[in-house]
C-alpha cells in the first residue's frame, strides 16, 4: 500500500522534471482552478433577465440614505437564483457596487448622502441585462426661511437678544441640516459669523450681544439683524428683523406765549411714555403737551421731567408771560 502511495509521487516529481512534464502540470492546475472558480463564483443572470428598481425615500438630506431596492426575474418569470450579483453604481453618493439578490430575487442596499448637492442617478444591472436607474435628491432646497429676536429692543446701554431661524424645504417641510449665517448690524454673535446648521426642527439659534459702545454707533433709535441659506440652486434666501433701541429720555420742549396764556410741546427723544410738568408758579400737569394759563405776569422757571422704561430726564426753561 505504501508503495502504491508514493509512486503517482515519484511519478509527478520525475514529470516536472521536464519542460513537457511542467506543461501537463500546469494545464491541470489552471483546469482545476477553473473548475473551483465555477463552482464556487456567483450565478450568472441569463440572457432577457428583467429588473425594476424603487428608491425610499426619493429625497434625503445631505447626509441622510435611501433604501435602493431591486427585482430580479428571469425571463419565464421566476426569481433570479440566489447569490447573482447586482452591480450597482450613482453618479454622486455613496452605494454598495456589488450585491447578491436573496432567495426572494430582491436586492436591497442603501444609497448614502455625502454632503454633495443634486441629483443621484443610481444605476443597477445584472450579467447582460439592460441597466435600470431611479434618480434621489440628495440635499433638499430649502423654500423659505424666517427669524424671530427675542427680545425685539435693547437697552441703551447693551442687552442680548436670542435669534432663531426657521428653515423649510420646498414642500414647506422641517428642513434638516441647512446651513444658516446670522448677520447684525452692530454687536457680536455667539458663533461669530460661523455656519450654523438646522435641527430636525429646521431651527438655528444663535445670540447677539449688545454693548453701550455698539449702540452710540446706531443714528437712529433701531438696527436690523438678519438670517440666510441657500436655496439649492445657487441664491440666497435672507429675511431680517427690526431691533428697537431702548434708549434713555432727552427731556425737550418748546412754547408759545399768548399774553398769559402758554401752550408747551413736548420735544423729547427716547420716545417718553410719562410727563410731568411744574409750571413755577405752584401748579402741576401731566399731559404730554399742556396749556397753561399764568395768574399774573413774570418769568417762570417751567421744568419737565420726562420718563421712560429706561428712566428719566429734566429739562428746564425760563417763560416770560405779560398781560399784553
Amino acid at each position: 500500500m505504501s508503495l502504491s502511495r508514493t509512486r503517482p509521487l515519484q511519478s509527478v516529481a520525475v514529470g516536472l522534471s521536464t519542460p513537457a512534464g511542467v506543461l501537463t502540470w500546469l494545464l491541470m492546475a489552471a483546469f482545476a482552478l477553473s473548475t473551483v472558480a465555477c463552482d464556487s463564483g456567483s450565478p450568472i443572470a441569463p440572457e432577457g433577465t428583467i429588473l425594476t428598481i424603487s428608491a425610499s425615500p426619493n429625497r434625503i438630506p445631505l447626509t441622510g440614505s435611501s433604501q435602493i431596492r431591486v427585482v430580479a426575474r428571469k425571463p419565464n418569470g421566476t426569481p433570479l437564483n440566489p447569490g447573482t450579483a447586482i452591480l450597482f453604481n450613482s453618479t454622486i453618493g455613496s452605494i454598495a457596487p456589488n450585491v447578491g439578490i436573496d432567495g426572494n430575487g430582491e436586492v436591497i442596499t442603501l444609497l448614502t448622502g455625502d454632503g454633495q448637492f443634486g441629483i443621484a442617478t443610481v444605476t443597477a444591472m445584472a450579467g447582460n441585462s439592460e441597466s435600470v436607474t431611479i434618480d434621489v435628491q440628495i440635499g433638499l432646497p430649502a423654500g423659505s426661511i424666517s427669524l424671530q429676536a427675542t427680545p425685539s429692543s435693547v437697552a441703551e446701554l447693551g442687552g442680548s437678544v436670542e435669534l432663531l431661524a426657521l428653515v423649510r424645504d420646498d414642500q414647506g417641510q422641517p428642513l434638516k441640516d441647512a446651513q444658516v449665517n446670522f448677520r447684525s448690524e452692530i454687536g457680536s454673535l455667539a458663533s461669530g459669523g460661523s455656519l450654523l446648521l438646522t435641527d430636525s426642527d429646521g431651527a438655528a439659534t444663535d445670540e447677539l450681544s449688545v454693548t453701550g459702545g455698539d449702540v452710540d454707533l446706531i443714528q437712529g433709535d433701531t438696527f436690523q439683524v438678519q438670517a440666510e441659506t441657500g436655496s439649492g440652486s445657487g441664491s440666497l434666501l435672507t429675511t431680517s428683523e427690526t431691533i428697537t433701541i431702548r434708549r434713555l429720555p432727552s427731556a425737550e420742549f418748546s412754547f408759545g406765549i399768548n399774553n398769559l396764556t402758554v401752550v408747551f410741546t413736548d420735544t423729547t427723544q427716547g420716545n417718553p411714555t410719562r410727563w410731568t410738568w411744574d409750571f413755577g408758579d405752584g401748579n402741576l400737569s401731566t399731559l404730554q403737551n399742556p396749556t397753561h394759563t399764568f395768574s399774573s405776569a413774570g418769568t417762570f422757571v417751567v421744568t419737565l421731567t420726562a420718563t421712560n422704561s429706561q428712566g428719566a430726564d429734566t429739562i428746564s426753561q425760563f417763560v416770560s408771560v405779560s398781560g399784553q
